[in-house]
């Protein structure tokens, strides 16, 4: 929408006809989608299809709270600052609140004082540490201009989720004015009928303002570095990174080719070279490195700045052709000798997994690299998301002929006899070892196997593969006193996080499909797009083992039908914050299988339930029942 027309101007109904012709099915095959959609901007189509390829629900707003993943202290909150205080000023007598997000749609701050605004914003939680990324709550002034990124606008029924459009908002992504890279967002968010034509405007000033002052925050040095990195990128098409101390980044083709072990190592090379003392320290070094994937290449790190005090260091990286026996054999201390096998190219999905997110990928590279350096690594995550799984798949793949010891410190606690089994594992040199539920050990044994685990490793890349599983808690921080420290620096040098399902619901797709094929012995049962709907829309708090129990449960007794919406269980169609008691869970039940029988007709569920209309509508607000009613065929 450009900043001439009036929000008043636009269609209300029009657009919510062409939301409702959407969400029906409305094919746009044989017609333009100005046809097909009369009167609904290209821009707000374009998001709407997104939304409907990330199941977003359009009825219900389910808005992720990621205050943990959130970096409190950046440089764009601080930089920002003063302008959005500014910014508050200018819209003291107006209803409109500003909203800052980072790059991932974070929202990291809001002003405003309006009363009827901060309600507003406190119901469809636009508040620091929640997500309003497009794909978790459709279309929106922040997540939609990070997805086109640039100016957007959206009006009252252009969001795609119902509970939204009593807003009117005006976005635009806040770039890096050195690396040119979305650092986030500036929103400003109104009631609809006091949405005008300036907000465009007072945005698109914010936010540059904003860039001005990050801009202001670089030193000549920063600049400087930025400069030679960016020089060196025109000159060669290989990977190149910069290291700074307080900045690293990278070109696309080091972030396409490297893996991101492969990236800290590198991160570390460049950070020892700054590190170096004066009189040591070279300009210029060239340096060979083995890649994860098992390549060698040559990097060339070239010091920026003064040679007394360097600003920066770029790693330009050559990666040669490797032609099969040809490729040299590198060798060290306690490997063995003779011509080894090159490792094979690590595939789309391990096999015996599923989900294509890119947090699962990223954990499934980041654990295969350190299976193949055997490097030992301490994988993080929430019960049920599939650590072990995780790791006996990189196992698998790495070292399929060698064995898989696990040693379960629940079985036993008793510290002699699980330094006993853990010390019989580890003398399989080319075996791996996996420590799981590290979390209820006792320092004293902790320590004590750190002793035993060291002794192991007495050369780097020779020993046993080691890999410790840590249970987080669903909900809060980790207790800071529930594993050593020095555990984690000597033992376990690398950390794999693996992301809740609730994160990562895009991964709910490949797995119904895996799941239902093992619970299923061998009948075909499937998943209707309605019950997937509603699997992608619960948190699953027990993650992928909760998902395996829910759907085991639903294809019990099944031959070929398909899995409907009243199939599964009634806590997927609630979506409720917090822990229900007994009686709540077995109220919750009956209304929604009350609802099923009804095809989602309240009036005649809450007849059938002997409870008044008003008291149904309560219920299912209070444990957030979602029932979608029956569609006219």
């Amino acid at each position: 929408m450009t900043a001439s027309m009036e929000f008043r101007d636009i269609p209300e109904q029009a657009v919510m006809r062409a939301r409702e012709r959407m969400l029906n099915g409305a094919q746009e095959t044989a017609a333009p989608a100005a046809a097909a959609y009369p009167r609904a901007r290209d821009a707000v189509l374009s998001s709407w299809r997104r939304c409907r390829l990330h199941a977003v629900d359009a009825d219900r707003l389910h808005v992720p709270h990621v205050g943990q993943h959130i970096d409190w202290d950046s440089r764009l909150l601080s930089a920002a600052a003063p302008v959005l205080d500014r910014v508050e000023q200018l819209l003291a007598d107006c209803t409109a609140g500003v909203v800052l997000a980072d790059a991932a749609a974070r929202v990291l701050t809001r002003r405003g004082g309006d009363p009827a605004v901060v309600r507003l914003m406190d119901r469809v939680h636009l508040a620091p540490g929640f997500s309003y990324a497009e794909e978790a709550v459709g279309t929106n002034g922040i997540g939609t201009a990070l997805a086109e990124r640039r100016l957007s606008t959206v009006f009252g029924a252009e969001h795609f989720a119902e509970p939204l459009q009593r807003a009117a908002c005006a976005g635009i992504p806040v770039r890096n004015p050195l690396t040119g890279r979305q650092e986030g967002v500036v929103n400003l968010t109104c009631l609809r009928q006091d949405a005008s034509p300036l907000m465009a405007a007072v945005v698109r000033q914010a936010a540059a303002d904003i860039e001005e002052r990050l801009l202001d925050r670089y030193s000549g040095n920063e600049r400087a570095a930025l400069d030679a990195f960016l020089a060196a990128g025109r000159r060669t098409s290989g990977p190149v990174l910069l290291v700074t101390p307080t900045l690293r980044t990278a070109n696309t083709e080091a972030v396409r080719l490297l893996e991101p072990q492969d990236l800290r190592q590198v991160g570390a090379l460049a950070a020892d070279l700054l590190a170096a003392p004066a009189g040591s320290r070279r300009q210029r070094v060239d340096v060979s490195l083995r890649l994860a994937s098992g390549a060698d290449v040559r990097a060339r790190c070239t010091l920026v700045g003064p040679p007394g005090r360097p600003a920066g260091c770029v790693v330009g990286m050559t990666v040669p052709e490797i032609r099969g026996s040809a490729a040299a054999e590198v060798r060290r201390p306690g490997a063995r000798t003779g011509p080894q096998p090159s490792p094979a190219p690590l595939p789309v999905l391990l096999p015996g997994l599923a989900g294509s997110s890119p947090p699962w990928r990223a954990a499934s590279r980041d654990v295969v690299a350190a299976c193949r350096q055997r490097l030992p690594v301490r994988v993080v995550g929430e019960a049920g998301v599939g650590k072990l799984a995780l790791v006996r798949a990189a196992h698998h793949w790495v070292r399929p002929r060698n064995r898989l010891h696990v040693v379960d410190l629940t079985a036993d606690r008793r510290t002699p006899d699980v330094l006993t089994r853990t010390e019989e594992a580890l003398r399989d040199e080319d075996g791996t070892v996996v420590l799981q539920h590290l979390e209820v050990a006792g320092r004293e044994l902790m320590y004590r196997l750190e002793t035993l685990l060291a002794g192991a490793r007495r050369n780097r890349g020779a020993g046993p593969w080691v890999a410790g599983l840590y249970t987080v808690p669903g909900q809060g921080p980790v207790p800071a006193d529930a594993v050593p420290p020095a555990l984690d620096s000597a033992v376990f040098p690398c950390t794999v996080a693996v992301a809740p399902l609730r994160y990562r619901p895009e991964d709910i797709r490949d797995l119904v499909p895996a799941l239902l094929a093992r619970h299923g012995h061998g009948t075909a049962v499937a998943c209707t797009p309605a019950a997937m709907q509603v699997l992608t829309r619960f948190d699953w708090p027990g993650n992928v083992r909760h998902l395996s129990r829910v759907l085991q449960q639903a294809a019990r007794g099944r031959r070929q039908a398909d899995l409907r919406p009243h199939d599964l269980a009634p806590e997927c169609h609630s979506s409720c914050r917090r822990t229900l008691t007994p009686w709540e869970t077995a109220e919750r039940d009956a209304i929604v299988r009350a609802l099923h029988d009804a095809a989602g007709n309240r009036d005649a569920a809450a007849r059938q339930l002997g409870i008044s209309r008003a008291t149904i509508y309560r219920k299912i607000r209070l444990y957030g029942v979602t029932v979608a009613p029956a569609r006219p065929r």
